[in-house]
């Protein structure tokens, strides 16, 4: 009896210690002045821009940003925030709401809260172009709870007094765009008692948005840890990529998951990452645990091939892609199947539990639970002109035995390119090449990192072709310092250390 009311004690106590600590919303306004470095780098972040609600006719609102993206020697473009214009045949005081339009695309809900299809519906920022969103003959479709609980904060499918205004939108949700809260928890308590604790239920959670198949059963797809392939026609090519928000997937089908790595063993999930704005942590650079991995006929200098490139290309799609192979989001497998086979051979088919079922595609994973990318993917996205069969006999041991054939010889690059100089840190002197794909007017610029400039390496006109220039830092000091290149309407830059 005794141990029975000590039971119940304790149960009494743990409860009371619930309701005690259990938090409504605050908002995330509410924690830039304790947090001021977090809410500065999270409103640069692409989170808040998930959703976006409008008020007055005023268009949406991003912060300004550019990236130069590359892709060896095939793929270079500016990547900016923002939508130009309303869709077309609309103003914004037509539109309710915006989704996304920070770093992939960008699709609409009208005042009441219902998405918008049809021509022209979607804004694609990698490549700058509107184009049909569509849904069978769907002019609109109701905002449902699967989809905004991973671009809002606090979602629900309880529509409150506020959301009634809003028949399109299923339910409800406490701050538009992923907040503070959105992955630390409620906090209105913490924010009047610091000692009292948010549940930080999201930061081990990135999975809820980034991988698919954590809607509480919301779907009838049955898979779970699987990661989604769709197949796609691109310039008459049949080709496919791994459906957007599959990251964690990918990663748990790893290596690097399976040895326990979390999303923030890389990431600083404050910052973002399209815009190089900090979002990959220094720890996380491939070097730092894989030495001894450059492979002769890759090395920047030749191609600006980095690890990243044939390990984490870019073969999952949002919005758009940009060739037959390379599209804009990042696969996390990390492993590279070096057999001869294709994306088609690399694929399993699993049935919905709707009826009549409906076929989906995924990636196959071995034994040990454990995916990889074909070589189409990670080589044949650079050599567009040969085949899986041709990258297979380079692409075994090919850390260990090194290949030179595959550096395009002295073949006119198709893009502007400027690779990383090389020895970096250096001292005293490094090189620094750059692709030109025709005759152009180059200036080459060193600059301190405060933007004072240093020295002019290069300002004259150039022919096509690949082109190096020797530095020598013997008179300056030791530190970061920044190498930019103009090239026609090609401007870039990169960082180089001084380590004397």
């Amino acid at each position: 009896m005794k141990k029975a009311l000590q039971l119940l004690m304790v149960i009494t106590i743990l409860l009371s210690g619930v309701r005690l600590y259990a938090q409504d919303y605050a908002g995330s306004e509410s924690c830039k002045n304790c947090h001021s470095t977090a809410h500065t780098n999270w409103k640069q972040s692409g989170h808040p821009y998930k959703l976006q609600k409008l008020q007055g006719g005023n268009p949406p609102v991003y912060p300004v940003l550019t990236s130069q993206k590359m892709v060896g020697t095939v793929v270079n473009y500016q990547l900016k925030s923002g939508i130009p214009n309303a869709p077309d045949g609309l103003t914004w005081n037509d539109i309710g709401f915006v989704l996304g339009g920070y770093h992939s695309n960008a699709r609409f809900l009208d005042k009441e809260g219902y998405i918008i299809y049809g021509n022209n519906r979607q804004y694609n920022l990698p490549t700058n172009k509107w184009v049909a969103y569509t849904s069978g003959s769907l002019t609109k479709a109701t905002y449902s709870y699967s989809c905004y609980k991973c671009h809002t904060t606090g979602a629900s499918k309880t529509k409150t007094a506020e959301f009634q205004q809003y028949p399109g939108i299923e339910g409800s949700w406490i701050e538009t765009g992923i907040g503070c809260e959105g992955c630390h928890g409620p906090a209105k308590a913490h924010t009047t008692n610091p000692s009292t604790k948010p549940p930080k239920e999201g930061l081990n959670t990135c999975n809820n948005c980034h991988a698919r198949d954590r809607n509480e059963g919301t779907t009838t797809y049955p898979w779970n840890q699987r990661v989604e392939w769709q197949p796609r026609t691109v310039n008459n090519i049949n080709t496919g990529f791994i459906r957007h928000r599959e990251q964690g997937d990918m990663m748990l089908a790893s290596k690097h998951g399976k040895t326990g790595f979390t999303c923030v063993t890389c990431h600083d999930s404050h910052k973002g990452v399209y815009f190089d704005l900090g979002g990959l942590k220094e720890s996380a650079k491939c070097e730092t645990c894989h030495l001894n991995h450059f492979i002769t006929g890759h090395d920047p200098l030749q191609t600006k091939a980095e690890c990243t490139d044939c390990h984490m290309p870019f073969a999952a799609r949002n919005g758009d892609q940009l060739t037959p192979y390379i599209s804009e989001q990042s696969t996390h497998y990390w492993k590279i199947l070096t057999d001869p086979k294709t994306m088609f051979d690399n694929l399993d088919d699993i049935n919905s539990t709707t009826t009549p079922p409906v076929t989906y595609k995924f990636i196959k994973v071995d034994a040990n639970g454990i995916s990889g990318l074909t070589l189409d993917y990670t080589c044949i996205q650079c050599h567009t002109n040969k085949d899986v069969a041709w990258a297979s006999t380079h692409a075994k041991n090919i850390h260990t035995k090194g290949i030179t054939s595959v550096a395009g010889g002295q073949e006119i690059p198709s893009a502007y390119t400027l690779a990383q100089n090389y020895p970096n840190p250096f001292n005293p002197t490094t090189t620094i090449k750059f692709a030109l794909p025709k005759a152009s007017t180059v200036k080459l610029d060193v600059y301190s990192i405060t933007g004072e400039l240093v020295t002019s390496l290069i300002d004259k006109e150039m022919q096509g072709g690949w082109h190096e220039v020797v530095f020598d830092a013997s008179r300056i000091s030791s530190g970061v310092y920044i190498y930019r290149i103009q090239a026609g309407d090609f401007g870039y830059s990169r960082k180089m250390v001084v380590m004397k």
